[in-house]
């Protein structure tokens, strides 16, 4: 993307915004600063580089590099300010802070003037759902005549332009020169997935939110998170974080049938309404659960509260998306806009990418594309699915490698118990071996209905030729995703292209 923001200003002009302890080491803070950057190759003489601590490598290897592209200041470690206060000779400022990311995260909304202040902002968080609740509340806006923006797992979007999304939150400086662009285009409500690796490593800490939502919590990232009480702690931030903006109106949106969901709208520590949504009696937004009804041809439920018998009809499947569709409800109502017009938004929605996704054969199966990579997850898409009342649902599943190890056996029984037959493959494997994968998946399962074929290619084409009339394929784990990475190689590999491909060729035979 271009830099939005050419304008320098004085370093310690810039610092007056900062409010997260930043130290000057050495160095004239009237250096003129217009830009941040922790990538050193990106930096010129009036660029700020922070050294970011990543996964791979750290950023306090490469100040050397900034320094020698002419780097008007950087900024380090506290613990690491003494290796480069007297190493750095030649202007460049040195500053320190006791956390770099934190200081990124300052020092890009600054730099990039604070845009989330110009534009309301709606952050989605939880371990399921919110790609598809992005989606709704994106159609009702635009319903409303609003010109939505949205950073979310498949991509991030607005006006005609659409980018490929490395990440489901980007760094902060990239988050904050995607909002930047977009209020330069004219969006005029913003929209984004916010996960819990971006709420604990401090990437939306300067982002001025109006309403934040929950949707559910269950097993996922405890390769990151170490503790699910911490992977807890992560998500509510969000809700801590909406507390300190400085928006009027504000509002917590939040699954109330979920256990973690009722904890958040239990706590006493937010100064603004928290609104529960689903079918318990107490939920603000509350569906009959009796109306709620699952089929091929879509999705219905009835409302209770706020607007009672309203109807609603949806066109994407799966029973899971009455959850997503009415937390994009509540959403869109706290915004203002009008029922009828939230109603009108999520029924003309047709599809979500990737997220039971169907394709139907002329021989009479389906087959279902979803994203679905947590035990909970396929849970409930095997659930959804059952309700269609297929004769038979024929299940390809794995783990992604390089993550949450626990999750695999979890979702190797899931998936066995909510199937009929299940195939169990490869699903970017990274840097593991893909059959010690599949192994740790199908670790301590019994009964004889699942096999193993690891190539995910062959895998497809033996769920697809084996299905018969009524049957259900579900392709779960990947969804959107369009590639494969296998040994650190990334290669193009999308579901529902390999699906239409092996159903085409089986109906020509």
């Amino acid at each position: 993307m271009n830099e939005v923001i050419k304008k320098s200003m004085p370093l310690g002009a810039l610092m007056n915004n900062i409010k997260c302890g930043i130290k000057i080491v050495s160095g004239n803070i009237d250096k003129e600063i217009a830009s941040v950057e922790y990538d050193s190759r990106k930096v010129n003489d009036k660029a700020l580089f922070i050294a970011v601590p990543g996964f791979v490598t750290d950023g306090h290897l490469y100040v050397k590099d900034a320094v020698e592209k002419g780097a008007g200041a950087v900024l380090v470690s506290d613990s690491k300010a003494g290796e480069f206060k007297d190493s750095i000779t030649n202007g460049t400022v040195v500053l320190a802070a006791s956390d770099t990311r934190r200081a990124l995260s300052a020092f890009s909304a600054a730099v990039f003037g604070n845009p989330t202040s110009k534009a309301p902002v709606i952050g989605i968080t939880g371990t399921n759902g919110k790609t598809s609740i992005t989606y709704m509340i994106e159609a009702v806006l635009r319903d409303f005549g609003m010109r939505p923006g949205v950073v979310g797992t498949v991509n991030y979007r607005w006006k005609d332009k659409v980018v490929s999304a490395p990440n489901t939150t980007p760094e902060s400086r990239d988050l904050q020169e995607i909002f930047a662009n977009m209020i330069a285009d004219g969006v005029n409500v913003i929209v984004m997935e916010v996960s819990s690796h971006a709420l604990k490593l401090f990437r939306v800490e300067d982002i001025d939110f109006n309403i934040a939502a929950f949707t559910n919590l269950t097993r996922d990232h405890l390769d990151f998170h170490k503790s699910f009480e911490d992977y807890f702690n992560s998500k509510k931030k969000l809700f801590q974080l909406l507390g300190k903006s400085m928006k009027d109106n504000k509002a917590g949106i939040v699954n109330i049938d979920d256990f973690y969901g009722r904890k958040i709208c239990e706590s006493t520590e937010f100064g603004y309404p928290v609104l529960g949504f689903g079918i318990d009696k107490s939920a603000e937004y509350k569906v009959d659960e009796k109306s709620i009804s699952s089929s091929l041809a879509g999705l219905s439920y009835a409302l209770e509260k706020p607007a009672r018998g309203i109807n609603i009809r949806l066109n994407v499947l799966g029973s899971f998306q009455m959850y997503n569709s009415l937390c994009a409800f509540a959403v869109c109502h706290r915004m203002g806009v009008p029922v009828s017009i939230i109603k009108k938004g999520l029924e003309d929605l047709k599809v979500i990418p990737g997220r039971f996704d169907s394709i139907k054969s002329k021989s009479g199966f389906y087959v279902i594309i979803d994203y679905a990579h947590t035990g909970d997850a396929v849970l409930k898409l095997l659930a959804s699915a059952r309700e269609l009342k297929p004769d038979r649902i024929i299940t390809l599943i794995g783990c992604g490698g390089n993550r949450d190890r626990t999750k695999r056996p979890v979702m190797g029984k899931t998936a066995v118990a909510g199937s009929d037959w299940v195939i169990f493959t490869s699903d970017n494997p990274r840097d593991e071996d893909p059959d010690e994968i599949i192994m740790e998946i199908t670790s301590g399962l019994s009964g004889t209905n699942f096999e193993t074929i690891t190539d995910r290619e062959k895998a497809i084409k033996k769920a697809i030729f084996m299905a018969k009339e009524n049957d259900l394929v579900v392709l779960a784990g990947k969804g959107h995703e369009d590639y494969q990475i296998i040994k650190g190689r990334k290669t193009h590999f999308d579901d529902h292209e390999i699906a239409s491909k092996y159903i085409e060729e089986r109906e020509n035979n």
